[in-house]
């Protein structure tokens, strides 16, 4: 930090007399300090709601793919029930243009009759005697032109298992029903010839005789709430209105419908079928904490605007479904809005659903990124403390500077001021030191237990579960990384570093630091090459401190080099018998005013945005060069923009053993 000690100091005068002391200025570094550590917070702030909005958009994208693909799922039904509706369809056309192969027999019930199943037909064919006898045997043709498509009615059934029944009704008051069912229910009923499937389909209200999906309506059979496709008859070679036969129908249950919404990927919220007309064809039995609608009579046409009321939406449903032609989320008040076309029929299909629990979700999962911005508030705190504690220091200083009648006690004031910095400089390394253990005993535990959860030792872990242990341990190693280098830090600094030496190969000090970095390298995409002694070379060092060192140097490469790059560690005896270990990278490189900046502790060069990991503290080169002068070695630095960088570390001969020549047959790791 720059000296805050005013410059403005008056020179002695002459005689006894004191000159007045002058009122001190606030440093312009206090403001500039403010300014950073405001700029600094904000800018994690902004991050933090940078991240938020981008997993909330994540997840949005995610509810409306899995919206989408429940919807293919009921696409595809109704595309397989259109599929056979038409080849039903054209198969009973076909068989009306063919002369009758066996008239069918029937049991009478006064003007009512029945046709006993039997061989070629397993359907249920019941209907009316006609008024006028002439038209009899055009009723019996009819009915034996129908029993013809049976086949095609049991392939359909097979092709559509959600499906309620297939049936054909004529236009002469019979109707053909399959599956078999013995129940009065499912017979034939004047009524059939006023339901809407009739009504619509007749040539005077359908024209062109299209198929269509009618609005949902109770059966007359007893399986409750059901939707039918419809296909207008028309015999092979006839023209509208004479044409005219009958319909056939698939009728869709609401039961089949809204299983299909249930097993749909999605969180709490509901799932809702609905057509043109509001009507509702099936709704989700997961409705999460919404309101369930009722059967009290209201028209279903309410019910959607009733769960999107309830879930906090506000204005009108239909109008905010017309503004998201897309589907893509709308949030309106407290709700969220996805919705899908399916494609062929009158349907879609909406997932409403309350903004709360998806943002509480987002935040919860937050949690490591809001720790991190606690300690770095904590962090700045620490240093705003020591600015202004090294502010007072200044001023003290200066105070005592003013007094230029004593000039020798002057100087011993300043002396003990200069002395009172100093040991509080020591202090600070030593809170440094202390802080630095005592951090480490618990997140040593924090990494521990991590791990352990990540073992699975007391029990399966959920796959949130697994991933959240996985972040606890991996942010508590890299915490745990930068606590070993502020210590080793406060040791250099307080001048307690020492060598613990011993006699090792240069293998078993560079073999396990490759085996440390190859996985980050490998997972940037890097290649990684070892050179070593073709004899076993022996060096006396501390080996710790020394596989220290290649570790940094090793791990800045990978840090500034971008993707697919290269990167060598070469162990080489040169002419003097000195030990050369040189790590050497094709990154972005230094140019000779960032290489000094690269050696100060805490001071990094500026970022390139084309790296991708650039976290640290900036006291990896700092310690290196530490730790090499220790072992009274020295450290070179080559280095040029767009060139790379190459680091070499050379031992003095007087600490190598024995030695060979180098090769290079051990390839990239």
């Amino acid at each position: 930090m720059a000296s805050e000690t005013s410059s403005d100091i008056d020179p002695p005068a002459a005689g006894p007399a004191v000159p007045p002391i002058r009122r001190l200025r606030r440093p312009m570094t206090g403001w500039v300090a403010l300014t950073a550590y405001a700029l600094v917070l904000g800018a994690a702030g902004a991050g933090l709601m940078v991240q938020y909005q981008d997993r909330l958009n994540h997840q949005i994208d995610l509810r409306q793919a899995r919206l989408r693909t429940g919807g293919d799922v009921i696409t595809t039904t109704a595309r397989v029930a259109a599929a056979e509706i038409d080849a039903l369809g054209t198969a009973a056309a076909q068989a009306m243009d063919r002369p009758p192969v066996l008239r069918l027999p029937f049991l009478r019930e006064n003007d009512r009759f029945e046709v006993p199943p039997g061989p070629g037909m397993t359907g249920r064919l019941t209907g009316r005697l006609p008024d006028d006898p002439s038209t009899m045997p055009a009723l019996l043709d009819e009915m034996a032109a129908v029993a013809t498509i049976e086949p095609f009615v049991l392939g359909a059934l097979r092709q559509l298992p959600e499906s309620a029944w297939i049936y054909y009704m004529s236009a002469r008051r019979f109707l053909l029903l399959y599956p078999f069912d013995a129940g009065d229910a499912a017979r034939y009923s004047d009524a059939l010839m006023s339901a809407e499937l009739m009504v619509r389909a007749r040539p005077d209200t359908n024209p062109t005789g299209r198929t269509f999906w009618t609005a949902p309506y109770e059966d007359l059979g007893g399986k409750g709430r059901i939707v039918s496709i419809v296909r207008p008859v028309i015999a092979a070679g006839a023209t509208l209105p004479a044409g005219f036969r009958g319909v056939i129908g698939i009728d869709l249950t609401e039961q089949a419908l809204a299983r299909m919404l249930d097993d749909m990927d999605l969180p709490d919220g509901t799932q809702m079928l609905i057509d043109e007309a509001g009507h509702v064809i099936a709704l989700s039995a997961r409705g999460g904490d919404l309101p369930a609608v009722d059967d009290t009579g209201i028209p279903d046409q309410i019910w959607p605007d009733r769960i999107w009321q309830a879930a906090g939406g506000t204005g009108d449903l239909a109008a905010r479904m017309d503004a998201q032609a897309r589907g893509v989320l709308k949030p309106a008040g407290a709700a969220a809005l996805f919705h899908t076309r399916i494609a062929g029929t009158p349907w879609s299909l909406i997932h409403i659903d309350a903004m709360s629990g998806l943002k509480t979700a987002v935040l919860t999962a937050m949690w490591p990124e809001a720790l991190a911005t606690l300690l770095l508030m904590m962090i700045l705190g620490a240093f705003e403390s020591h600015r202004r504690m090294l502010r007072r220091l200044s001023h003290h200083r200066t105070a005592l500077a003013l007094r230029v009648e004593e000039l020798d006690r002057a100087r011993q004031d300043l002396a003990a001021a200069r002395d009172e910095a100093e040991a509080a400089n020591l202090a600070k390394t030593a809170f440094l030191a202390h802080m630095s253990h005592e951090l480490r005993t618990p997140l040593n535990a924090v990494i521990g237990m991590a791990e352990t959860l990540k073992a699975e030792v007391f029990g399966p872990l959920g796959p949130k579960q697994m991933e959240y242990a996985g972040d606890i341990a991996g942010a508590g190693s890299h915490l745990l990384e930068l606590i070993n280098d502020l210590l080793d830090l406060a040791r250099i600094e307080a001048g307690e570093a020492t060598l613990d030496e011993e006699t090792v190969s240069v293998d078993d000090i560079v073999r396990p630091v490759i085996a440390i970095v190859s996985a980050r390298a490998r997972k940037a995409g890097h290649v990684l090459h070892l050179m070593t002694p073709s004899r076993p070379v022996t060096v006396s060092c501390d080996s710790r401190k020394m596989r220290q060192v290649l570790i940094n140097l090793l791990t800045n490469a990978v840090k500034f080099t971008p993707d697919g790059g290269r990167i060598s560690l070469v162990a080489r005896l040169m002419p003097d018998r000195a030990l050369a270990l040189t790590v050497t990278d094709n990154g972005r490189g230094m140019d000779t005013t960032e290489i000094p900046r690269a050696l100060e502790p805490f001071k990094r060069i500026d970022m390139d945005p084309m790296v991708r990991r650039q976290e640290g503290t900036g006291l990896g080169l700092s310690i290196v060069a530490s730790f090499v002068k220790l072992h009274d070695g020295q450290l070179e630095i080559r280095s040029a923009p767009g060139a790379g960088t190459s680091v070499t570390v050379l031992l003095p001969a007087a600490r190598i053993a024995a030695g060979g020549t180098v090769q290079d047959g051990r390839g990239p790791i």
